[in-house]
Order: C-alpha cells, then structure tokens, then sequence
C-alpha cells in the first residue's frame, strides 16, 4: 500500500513540475526563479500550498492570501499523472518499459502544454528528449532502418516536404520522423490518422474555421493510445 502511495505523490509532483515548467515557458520567465507564486496577488507561496492536491484542497481552492479561485488546471494535472504512474506500475512489464513510457509521457506532455499556450516549444527540450529516445530504443531504430531504408528515405522527403509547404511546423515533423524511426511506419500512421481525427472533432466543437490549432497535443496523445494498445 506504501508503495503505490509513493508511486501516486511521485506522478503528482511530476504533474505539478510540467505545469509550472508550461506555465513559466508561456511567461518566458525561468523554472529556477522567482518561487511558485499566486497568479492574482503575486504573494509567494508557502510550502504546504505547494504539495500536489492536497495544497488546493487545504486551501478550499481558493488563495490564503486575497481569497482569489485558484485555477483547477494544475491539480488536475497532478490527479492524472498520479494516476498514469500507478497505471503503469500495475499493468506495464518489465520495469525498463514503465520507466520509459513515464519518462515518454511527462516529456510529450509537456511539450504539447507549450505548444497549447504558444504554438510553440522549447527546442532544447525537444531535443533532449529525441537524443533520450535513440540512446534507450537504438536497438529498435536500427531494426527499422535495416528492414526498410528506402522507404524511410522516401518517408522523410514526404515530411519535410510537408513542412515546406507549411502543412506542418518543424517540431510536428520531428516528432512524427522520431515515432516512425522508434515505432515504426503502421504505428505512426495509426497515431497521424488519430490525431487527425482528434483535431478535426476540435475544430468541429469550437466552430473557429480560421483559427490554426496545435498539433502536437493531438500526435502526443494518439502515439500513447498506440504504444498502451501494442503492450494489451
């Protein structure tokens, strides 16, 4: 019982760290300074109002300080990631795959809450995560390229020819070239198509015709749909 306690606080502080890291990222201001502080009165926060959940419910979600509603945006995030990690602590095996699919997970999500709030995302942290996904699954890689080079050859000229014609933006281009050479042609194809699909019924919702979306947020979570359906 200890450990799936410490599993779910592990995944609600991880959750709480990619919120302020996407929130800090949209300010254009530093993860490292000033300390987390409330968005209404600008007053420093204490320890115990920094603790995942449980902060915003000792709180009565609202600031102690000028009584402001405290967005639920970032509890949220910290529930679902507490419940991601236990998820895959439970179902996931071996243990290296928990480990990466967490590690996938935390790092698409956080670039898809930057390019959400900026059309936009840190070019550093993209790709420090492509250089952490060859290092772990480089046997995976070379297995592709070895089955099919031409038509990886033929894959890549399709995609940056798509950013050319600005169909889609670098960082889309570099993410679907990173699922095809880790995950292979039918799955990335499986996650473009979702991620279509996802995008178009947002569109249909909000009814804004003109206004472009953010696709990385869409490909993050059809690639993850994929990977869980691959491992049932």
């Amino acid at each position: 019982m200890i450990n799936y306690f410490f599993i779910f606080f592990t995944g609600t502080c991880i959750g709480s760290f990619i919120f302020c890291y996407a929130q800090r990222f949209k300010m254009k201001a530093s993860i490292i300074s000033p300390r987390s502080f409330c968005d209404n009165c600008f007053t420093s926060l204490k320890y115990w109002q920094l603790i995942p959940i449980i902060g915003f419910m000792m709180q009565g979600g609202k600031c102690k300080f000028c009584s402001q509603k405290i967005s639920p945006k970032s509890t949220v995030i910290e529930l679902i990631f507490g419940l991601i990690f236990i998820a895959n602590y439970i179902f996931i095996n071996p243990i290296s795959n928990v480990i990466f699919i967490i590690l996938f997970i935390s790092w698409t999500f956080l670039l898809s809450l930057q390019d959400y709030y900026t059309k936009t995302v840190d070019t550093k942290l993209l790709y420090l995560g492509i250089l952490a996904i060859f290092i772990t699954k480089i046997h995976l890689i070379c297995q592709n390229f070895l089955e099919s080079p031409y038509f990886i050859i033929v894959f890549s000229l399709c995609m940056f020819l798509a950013n050319f014609m600005k169909v889609l933006g670098e960082a889309d281009t570099i993410l679907i070239m990173t699922f095809f050479l880790t995950f292979g042609f039918f799955n990335t194809l499986v996650s473009i198509l979702i991620s279509c699909i996802l995008g178009l019924c947002v569109f249909i919702i909000k009814g804004n015709y003109n206004q472009s979306l953010p696709f990385i947020p869409f490909l993050s979570i059809s690639i993850i749909i994929v990977y869980y359906l691959n491992q049932i």
